[in-house]
């Protein structure tokens, strides 16, 4: 774990959280752009097979939507952690954390 030298600039939720904590303090947006880019990277890597290998672009489209869906994933995960230890503004998050 890192040392943080700085006091972050909003309010510190969670100082080491867990899997759980950060997947459970995703946000809707968050869950949009997931399906979003993942969505969307089928066609794109339909599109990418070449067009001399057609039998290509069933796997190219499948390996896209995976590299789509994990992606997305990572930067919904960054986005929550980094609300919860107070690095990005989180004042929905904090609130939430009083009433529970």
């Amino acid at each position: 774990m890192a040392i943080i030298i700085t006091p972050p600039p909003y309010p510190v939720i969670n100082s080491n959280p867990d899997f759980k904590a950060v997947v459970r303090n995703f946000k809707r947006n968050e869950y949009e752009r997931m399906g979003f880019f993942t969505l969307i990277s089928i066609p794109l890597g339909y599109f990418a097979g070449t067009s001399n290998l057609p039998q290509m672009r069933v796997p190219s489209a499948v390996l896209a939507t995976v590299i789509g869906a994990t992606g997305s994933f990572c930067l919904a995960y960054q986005a929550s952690t980094l609300r919860l230890i107070g690095l990005r503004p989180n004042d929905e998050d904090v609130n939430a954390a009083k009433r529970s």
